[in-house]
């Protein structure tokens, strides 16, 4: 996310601090909500879906990936299951089903 993402996101906020994570990529935010708070309209800002790898301002189903990258999540979840306990797969799996 970048920081003029975040400066429009919380602009009804008084933001204290914004700045890049040094160490990963991300931001950190530190904001403070007016005691005169009027939400901001955010329905015209498009952020990054991990679902369709680009901006969009709707939240996407699964069935909108596009295929390459859905059968790369496929490949990875199968790996990561396959190093994953039972117990820890079925709780997974229970939470989001």
């Amino acid at each position: 996310m970048r920081l003029s993402d975040m400066a429009r996101i919380f602009r009804d906020f008084e933001i204290i601090t914004l700045m890049r994570d040094p160490m990963e990529p991300g931001v950190f935010l530190k904001a403070r909500k007016p005691m005169n708070w009027r939400p901001a309209d955010l329905s015209n800002i498009e952020l990054y879906s991990m679902i369709l790898g680009r901006r969009t301002r709707d939240i996407p189903s699964l069935d909108g990936m596009p295929i390459l990258r859905r059968v790369t999540l496929t490949i990875l979840n199968l790996r990561l299951a396959s190093t994953m306990p039972g117990a820890l797969r079925r709780l997974l799996t229970r939470a989001v089903s």
